[in-house]
């Protein structure tokens, strides 16, 4: 039979008068088993419309105890890269750095893909540097962004050689989107020889890996 939460009160009454006064382990569970528990503290993102709600959630962020993951302020960041601020995200990027937050390949592709956008190349590859400090590896989306900077900054050439380097070198595996970043980028700068030559470099590079692992 259950018994009502008044009923162990007055139990308990009349057993800290006798000096005995217990509560059974079924009353602290029953007190406990409904309330929801929740190991951090949850961020309502819904609320950032502007860039002054992103910078106002990432101060929160900062007072919060314990403090956010690093997943949440890349989710933050990549929200104010949404709205075009990009040197605002590139300010809270560096605050990050600063205060001794972690950060991982997002944040720093992130922020490489602000440089870039800003016409700041150059910083964006100082950030590529910054991934072997932290031990990261580039992947496919760090030097594809890198290569749509150097389009983005008329450094046709540049482009052109990174793209190679990265499939002589075996640096990443290019995918669909590295691949026409490339084409369309030298096509657009009227470099269509040099696209088309790209192509059948892709296709040499392709045919030697394969043979490489059949002879393996």
């Amino acid at each position: 039979m259950r018994v009502s939460t008044m009923a162990l009160l007055r139990r308990g009454f009349a057993a800290e008068k006798r000096g005995t006064f217990t509560l059974p382990l079924s009353f602290l569970y029953s007190s406990f088993q409904n309330r929801p528990f929740s190991p951090k503290p949850g961020i309502d993102f819904s609320c950032v419309h502007e860039v002054d709600d992103a910078v106002f959630l990432f101060r929160q962020m900062l007072r919060t105890s314990p403090q956010p993951s690093v997943l949440g302020f890349n989710k933050l960041l990549a929200g104010t890269v949404r709205m075009k601020q990009y040197s605002v995200a590139l300010n809270l990027f560096d605050e990050m750095r600063h205060l001794g937050i972690p950060v991982n390949q997002w944040t720093m592709n992130i922020a490489i893909n602000c440089y870039c956008l800003l016409n700041h190349i150059d910083f964006g590859f100082a950030i590529l540097g910054s991934f072997f400090k932290c031990g990261y590896e580039p992947d496919v989306t760090t030097f594809n962004t890198l290569m749509k900077g150097l389009f983005l900054a008329d450094r046709v050439v540049e482009a052109e050689k990174l793209f190679k380097k990265l499939l002589t070198l075996r640096l990443c595996e290019p995918n669909e989107v590295m691949v026409l970043t490339v084409i369309n980028g030298l096509c657009k700068a009227g470099h269509t020889l040099t696209a088309y030559d790209c192509l059948g470099y892709l296709r040499r590079q392709a045919s030697n890996l394969m043979l490489n692992l059949i002879q393996q």
